[in-house]
């Protein structure tokens, strides 16, 4: 997400020919995203916690916030590939915003998903759990701009962001799965986790 959207504006300026006021102004879409996704993404997580909760015996687990961030690991890298293959001075502008508004919504699902599980994982420690996984988000953003801009000068928009799609495919899509049947385990390991 950090690598996207320090160069999105290199795209609506280097491929579209907007000035920088009005490429600016494509952060909207990825702000609609963000959202329609909280509004959804809000209403979502405890009514499938709440459903799974009852399937189960009214036992509930961290793992049952996981299901949120199903729909975001694949919106993730759709919204990257049709963005990057987008950005076209052929194609409209707005393909590309469509994929901006679905790294948006990503933003939001996953972070209100995981959030939610490392508060329920840690309930007793979540300010420090949650201080960690900040932490390692940070460093993220930190060290995305000093390698961003090299990558997308040499592989161009579609190959940049179908390599940022493919390691979301390989890191994000297989996590909520592996976290809900090894979730419980791993847990186990800390003293920390309840």
């Amino acid at each position: 997400m950090f690598i996207f959207l320090t160069t999105a504006p290199t795209i609506f300026q280097g491929v579209y020919y907007e000035q920088i006021s009005a490429a600016g102004l494509n952060y909207l879409s990825f702000g609609i995203g963000l959202m329609l996704a909280a509004q959804l993404s809000a209403r979502l997580l405890d009514r499938v916690y709440a459903h799974l909760q009852a399937q189960h015996g009214g036992t509930g687990r961290p793992e049952y916030r996981l299901p949120l961030l199903v729909p975001g690991a694949l919106a993730l890298p759709a919204g990257l590939l049709a963005a990057g293959w987008a950005a076209r001075a052929h194609a409209h502008w707005l393909v590309t915003d469509l994929g901006l508004g679905l790294v948006g919504a990503r933003t939001v699902s996953v972070g209100l998903g995981a959030q939610s599980y490392v508060i329920d994982a840690f309930s007793l420690r979540a300010a420090p759990a949650m201080a960690a996984v900040s932490c390692l988000r940070s460093l993220a953003g930190f060290a995305s701009p000093l390698f961003a801009p090299p990558m997308y000068a040499a592989l161009r928009p579609g190959a940049g962001n179908s390599v940022l799609a493919g390691a979301a495919v390989l890191l994000g899509v297989p996590a909520p799965f592996l976290l809900w049947r090894y979730g419980e385990r791993i847990r186990g390991a800390s003293r920390y986790a309840r």
